[in-house]
């Protein structure tokens, strides 16, 4: 017999992402110097390693050797126990070779991520969403799932009520979101809110979403009123000042012939009746009066200009530690509509960024964004917000005093960077 080997521990357990050992005793039980190759079998060999490979054994003598296994921190490698083999293969007598058995266990970790499609959701009665639950961990994960606002505006309806996961699968639920108020006109409102994955025995997790409540009647109808309304009186000046002379000209035209026939013969008329009257007056004594013969009468008779603009504005810093903000008025006579909002963040700075409109002493808030989430990010309004004169399109950016590119060590007082971009139409009104 060639070798005898044994094993300390037999179970071995580790965790993914470290390392643990055991050690293998190899003893010569033959009668020559031999040479043993040590190597592990099972499914943890592609994570494990011997050292040293090899021991060179006088007879009777003996030697140790260390078993390291490394098992990846992925989903790919369960959570469990695998059993395994050192094999100990003699050179001198194949025949001899052995190999002592183990157990690896390897524990569990949790890792899991969560994301809403689309992000933000718009409507007068309801927004929808799509919830993906990705399982990156190494353990099947079954949680619940719940949704909060933070003004209690919203409510809440998930096609499933909880969701089981398995390792390295995504799992998907329908959510709906419905606001508690309607209302008739207007600017639309934006609602934050939060659905919470919560797994058994692990922190839950939250994913941010948006529901964009627009208002019943669309902001378009108005417009359209106004149009058709200029429509109709364009068709009214119209005819009262081109249709309607043209139309008494041609009619005087084409009866001009026939009164003139008219009038001659009108004309002939009285002529002979003068003639007759003449003829009859030495007969009667008196003259003879003719017959006036009076001739028939025929009468006859606002879209704007394309706008672009950047906040802040030019000379604009955004100091760190300081909440700054930068707008754009509206001009009394003017109509701005927003159809594109791009927003900027090229230095990765850190903090939140709001786009609001402000009417006097009342502020209303478009959108919030954390800069941390993007580079860019742009949004296309369906139906644009309207901002009418004196109302100003305001920016509002949050700068911490540690601020820094996540890529980068933080620049500590280091200015934010970021900016946004405005798009649409702006329209005057002449007085």
């Amino acid at each position: 017999m060639g070798a005898a080997a044994s094993l300390n521990p037999t179970t071995v357990s580790v965790e993914p992402g470290a390392e643990a050992t055991t050690e293998i005793k190899v003893r010569n039980t033959g009668k020559v110097v031999d040479q043993f190759t040590l190597d592990v079998v099972g499914d943890p060999a592609a994570w494990s390693s011997v050292n040293p490979p090899t021991l060179s054994l006088l007879p009777g003598s003996e030697g140790t050797a260390t078993v390291t296994f490394r098992p990846p921190r992925s989903s790919d490698v369960a959570a469990g126990a695998f059993p395994f083999g050192v094999r100990v293969t003699s050179k001198e007598d194949p025949a001899g070779s052995v190999t002592e058995e183990g157990s690896l266990e390897v524990g569990v970790f949790k890792d899991l991520f969560g994301e809403l499609i689309p992000r933000t959701s718009r409507g007068s009665r309801e927004g929808r969403h799509e919830l993906a639950v990705d399982n990156r961990g190494n353990l099947a994960l079954n949680a619940d799932l719940d949704a909060v606002d933070p003004n209690d505006a919203l409510r809440f309806r998930f096609s499933t009520p909880a969701l089981v996961t398995e390792p390295n699968t995504a799992t998907f639920a329908k959510l709906s979101v419905r606001p508690a108020k309607r209302f008739l006109k207007g600017p639309p409102k934006t609602h934050p809110f939060q659905v919470l994955v919560k797994p058994q025995s692990a922190p839950p997790l939250a994913v941010d979403g948006v529901m964009l409540q627009e208002a019943i009647l669309p902001p378009w109808l108005m417009k359209a009123l106004l149009a058709l309304l200029a429509l109709l009186a364009l068709a009214a000046i119209l005819w009262l000042t081109l249709l309607k002379p043209a139309i008494k000209s041609a009619a005087k035209d084409a009866v001009k012939a026939p009164l003139a026939a008219q009038d001659a013969k009108i004309a002939n008329l009285a002529g002979g009746q003068k003639a007759l009257n003449d003829a009859i007056t030495p007969l009667v004594g008196h003259p003879v009066a003719t017959p006036s013969v009076a001739a028939s009468v025929v009468g006859a008779t606002a879209a704007g200009d394309p706008f672009h603009r950047r906040l802040p504005n030019p000379g604009v810093a955004l100091p760190a530690n300081q909440t700054k903000t930068d707008s754009y008025t509206v001009g009394p006579n003017d109509t701005l509509s927003v159809a594109d909002i791009l927003l900027e963040n090229p230095l990765g700075d850190s903090g939140t960024m709001s786009v609001e409109v402000v009417d006097g002493s009342t502020t209303t808030t478009l959108l919030v964004e954390n800069l941390d989430n993007f580079r860019d990010l742009d949004y296309h309004f369906v139906s644009p917000p309207v901002l009418t004169g004196n109302q100003r399109l305001q920016l509002r950016v949050a700068c911490p005093a540690n601020n820094g590119s996540q890529a980068t060590p933080p620049a500590a007082g280091r200015a934010c960077s970021p900016s946004v971009l405005f798009s649409g139409f702006l329209k005057t009104t002449t007085p």
